[in-house]
């Protein structure tokens, strides 16, 4: 539980509140006491008893000092959530009086009733950012404190001049502020594996709330105090690991091809705005990614990069810089880059120079082994789709691929050889390697397996012979596959779909209930003995 004076509490508005050191303490803190005051107040709504207003507020001293321990949250739980539902009906009655209309009350008891209502939320945050648990009380806080957020946004805003009944498009966007900051501070939950996070709290706004409503969206990415988190870089991997949760979701504002519904009903035309919002969006992700994130979150968001990020910046060429650094650090990090990378290739004139260089480079043993080679397969596809590559690139990364083969496991080999096929197929100028009948007797393999430059390993010279090799695999399926490249090129290109998402569960479960044309025979010979007279001078 975090630090919190019994004494003096700060709301989020910067108010103070002063309590007793004893406030709340004894008979006070029970479910009698707290529904027998909360009773009185709401029969004499219209006199707004401050005392017993501001004494039900004070009871969360004693209650914060309760909640700290698991068993303890246990004990007293029920009775914080009955002191906040009982709040909340006060307040609810209080709205619905427009008695936070400084036309309708005296301005001092305006300012009081602010005061103590700014106290309530500022203790429902504080619940909700400082309970490392689990338990159904945060989730109530949360649900409480968007209701009031729907409150204000009716009661709040001020009257048209127009009309008196009408009122001025308005979102509390100081109290939604707040919830935001509570929210990616809180304690509850851990990182994750993939560098999100498990917290209920996030899990709660995103499927209730977040993913369901246009306005919390915007307001969310416009409102987000990126300087409230500029000095918390010890906690800073805790709360992109949340911002990453929440971002991970459908974009309503420009994804979305149905009308999107609103939390709040009357709204700013801002709401409306894409050049606004895209300008707050790309400002908040530059924020984070020029700060320091863990490797699984560095690897989330290279892999929602070009779904979710690029198409929503207002100048997406600003993560040129954070995609080519990615890329240039090689391994699974540069894999995951080449889809953003892509994006700006294709979308936007990134000029790369060294492109297929540090492409080619990027096949290496391990890359078969990694559970992102569908995806990299996918787009070195698209990447050397163009007829106008020189043959002797294309030829590099045909003959590279096929080294690789020779000691990869079968489930690769079964994705490389239809590979290796559709090249073929789109660049003939490489069929040499297959038919080069100039070979001599004393032939030795040209192909230099250590050159880096693609353009220049004389993969032109040489021939596929490892495609031969595969051709005796021990496993069936890859040897059957194989022995295509000893038949005439009339088959159509392959459906690569069909071949990259292959495993050895896969292969093992199309081996169990591949059907057999034939039964099979068996021979046997009947032995009176064990070892059937094979070893002499046995004697038992």
């Amino acid at each position: 539980m975090g630090k919190r004076s019994s004494i003096t509490g700060e709301s989020p508005a910067g108010n103070k509140k002063k309590v007793s050191k004893n406030a709340g303490s004894g008979p006070k803190l029970s479910k009698e006491y707290i529904t027998k005051t909360c009773q009185t107040i709401l029969e004499n709504i219209n006199e707004l008893n401050f005392p017993k207003l501001n004494e039900l507020i004070n009871l969360y001293d004693p209650l914060l000092e309760n909640l700290n321990t698991e068993e303890k949250l246990n004990q007293n739980e029920p009775i914080a959530r009955l002191l906040n539902i009982q709040l909340l009906k006060i307040f609810e009655k209080l709205f619905e009086l427009e008695l936070f209309n400084p036309s309708k009350v005296d301005i001092s008891d305006f300012k009081k009733l602010k005061h103590v209502y700014e106290m309530f939320k500022f203790n429902l945050l504080f619940l909700l950012e400082n309970i490392s648990f689990d338990c159904s009380l945060i989730v109530d806080n949360l649900d409480i404190y968007l209701k009031l957020i729907k409150l204000e946004s009716i009661h709040f805003a001020t009257s048209s001049k127009s009309s008196n009944n009408d009122k001025n498009p308005f979102f509390p966007t100081k109290t939604y502020k707040n919830l935001i900051i509570s929210i990616l501070k809180s304690q509850n939950g851990e990182i994750l594996g993939d560098g999100t996070t498990s917290n209920i709290i996030v899990h709660e706004f995103i499927d209730q709330y977040y993913k369901k409503y246009q306005d919390l969206q915007f307001y969310f990415v416009n409102e987000l105090p990126i300087e409230e988190f500029s000095n918390e870089s010890a906690n800073n991997e805790s709360i992109f690991s949340k911002f990453l949760t929440i971002m991970k979701e459908k974009n309503l504002l420009l994804e979305s091809l149905e009308e999107p519904k609103t939390f709040v009903s009357n709204l700013p035309s801002i709401v409306n705005n894409q050049v606004h919002y895209k300008s707050s969006f790309e400002n908040k992700w530059l924020h984070f990614l020029n700060s320091e994130l863990n490797n699984n979150q560095y690897k989330t968001v290279l892999l929602i990069l070009h779904k979710r990020i690029i198409p929503f910046f207002a100048r997406p060429t600003k993560l040129m810089d954070f995609l080519t650094d990615s890329y240039e650090m090689g391994g699974i990090v540069a894999i995951l880059s080449l889809n953003g990378l892509f994006e700006l290739i294709k979308k936007y004139n990134l000029d790369y120079p060294n492109f297929y260089t540090k492409l080619y480079s990027l096949f290496d043993q391990n890359l078969f082994h990694v559970k992102y080679r569908s995806r990299f397969l996918r787009l070195t596809d698209i990447f050397l789709s163009s007829t106008h590559l020189p043959s002797q690139l294309v030829a590099s990364f045909i003959k590279k691929m096929a080294r690789l083969s020779i000691t990869s496991s079968p489930s690769a080999v079964v994705s490389i050889i239809p590979f290796i096929y559709n090249l073929l197929k789109k660049h003939p100028t490489c069929m040499i390697l297959l038919q080069n009948t100039s070979v001599s007797d004393d032939y030795t393999d040209p192909y230099n397996d250590k050159e880096l430059d693609p353009l220049q390993t004389k993969a032109i010279e040489s021939s596929l012979w490892e495609l031969e090799t595969l051709q005796s695999h021990y496993h069936p399926n890859v040897a059957t596959l194989a022995k295509i490249f000893s038949q005439p090129f009339r088959k159509q290109s392959y459906n690569m779909e069909d071949f990259l998402d292959w495993s050895y569960a896969s292969l093992l479960q199309s081996e169990n209930t591949r059907r057999l044309k034939t039964e099979v025979a068996l021979e046997y010979e009947n032995f009176d003995t064990l070892l059937g007279g094979y070893v002499q001078g046995w004697t038992w």
